[in-house]
């Protein structure tokens, strides 16, 4: 018997964290509204933030995303867990949850800024801060079964870097960041101050699926596009970042994850990179290494949710000690619209051994994370 680390899972946001936002940006604090059936094709969809301006989840037009906070939504209200739970407003019913899904612990990120908010550098910062107040205070009633992600400002490097130190004060299990920095990839020197105080403070980064590219999203007319085109490809920019960027040249002791990318376009990405690195025409190239030493040598580690193809060439590749299974609790995103069911499919996954389950499901979220049960 082990414990169940779900190291990927998710939280609703809704309007009591905007609670703890600085006063000088009261006026400007997102509010939760209804929009009616204006989305025809999807009429739950019906309540959205509407944060400077814009609304978020964008639903349709260029610039769109498609996710289920708030949980006010009728939406939301359909799922086979309460908006309580959802936004974890209720902590023992979340926990009764978590019991229910034979979930011991949990590692949260969040939903509403998988999807940048603001263009605004010091009001995203604020939200930002307010959001890792709420999740710090929330994750302290429950702090052996309730782990969280940080999110920073790293569109203004000084904001980070407090976020960072304070961050792991309040007691932080890692910091999340997106794919890219709007239009700017992550190996960009300017970062370089961050990763520093990451290294640091010894917080692993997660770069998590989202709609991270402002260009991209501008360029997608519809959830569909955004979610294929942003939300998943993103992913292949970061990696370049970290495996080819030379941000692990420059920081070698870092740890990144990559969360609920799946598996098929590792392939790919690596395929690519590996082939352009030995051609004059890609000279000089930024990273020291070959892609797949770093990947290798270093400490990345990729998330599965046990429904991947090729799981075990997957694993194999990577390296078991290097997987962490995903629950991606609460979100729906499939067909049949079932909630944490990763666990079973890893559980019950042929091609992997008690001691592969063992290590997936438990004790490399633990290393990865720098915590102990």
């Amino acid at each position: 018997m082990y414990n169940y680390i779900d190291a990927d899972s998710h939280i609703e946001e809704h309007h009591e964290i905007f609670n703890y936002l600085d006063k000088e940006y009261m006026h400007r604090r997102p509010a939760d509204i209804s929009i009616g059936d204006m989305v025809k094709h999807r009429p739950t969809r019906n309540r959205v933030w509407l944060i400077d301006g814009e609304m978020r989840p964008k639903l349709f037009g260029h610039n769109a995303s498609c996710y289920a906070t708030p949980p006010t939504s009728d939406f939301a209200k359909l799922k086979p867990v309460t908006p309580e739970v959802q936004g974890i407003s209720d902590v023992d019913a979340y926990i009764e949850c978590l019991n229910s899904k034979e979930i011991d612990v949990v590692v949260l990120y969040p939903t509403l800024f998988l999807h940048p908010v603001t263009r605004d550098p010091l009001f995203e910062a604020a939200l930002m801060r307010a959001y890792n107040s709420w999740l710090a205070e929330t994750c302290a009633k429950q702090p052996k079964r309730l782990k969280w992600a940080a999110l920073i400002p790293m569109r203004s490097i000084p904001d980070a870097i407090s976020e960072v130190k304070r961050a792991k004060a309040l007691g932080a299990s890692s910091v999340m960041l997106l794919a890219t920095v709007g239009n700017t990839l992550l190996h960009d020197r300017r970062f370089d101050p961050v990763y520093q105080a990451i290294q640091d403070a010894n917080l692993p980064i997660c770069i998590h699926t989202g709609y991270a590219h402002d260009g991209i999203n501008d360029s997608c007319e519809s959830p569909a596009s955004a979610l294929v085109l942003n939300f998943e490809m993103s992913m292949v920019m970061a990696l370049f970042s970290f495996l080819s960027g030379g941000i692990l040249d420059r920081f070698p002791n870092l740890k990144v994850g990559f969360l609920e990318a799946g598996t098929l376009w590792l392939y790919a990405a690596l395929d690519r990179m590996m082939k352009w690195r030995e051609t004059p025409t890609a000279e000089v190239w930024p990273a020291q290494k070959s892609p797949l030493e770093y990947l290798k040598n270093n400490q990345v580690y990729f998330t599965i949710e046990g429904d991947e193809p090729n799981l075990r060439e997957f694993v194999d590749l990577v390296g078991v000690d290097r997987v962490l299974g995903s629950g991606d609790f609460p979100h729906v995103h499939y067909k049949d619209g079932k909630i944490a069911e990763t666990f079973t499919d890893i559980k019950m996954h042929k091609d992997l051994s008690d001691a592969d389950k063992k290590l997936i499901l438990s004790k490399n979220a633990e290393k990865f994370y720098n915590f102990s049960i």
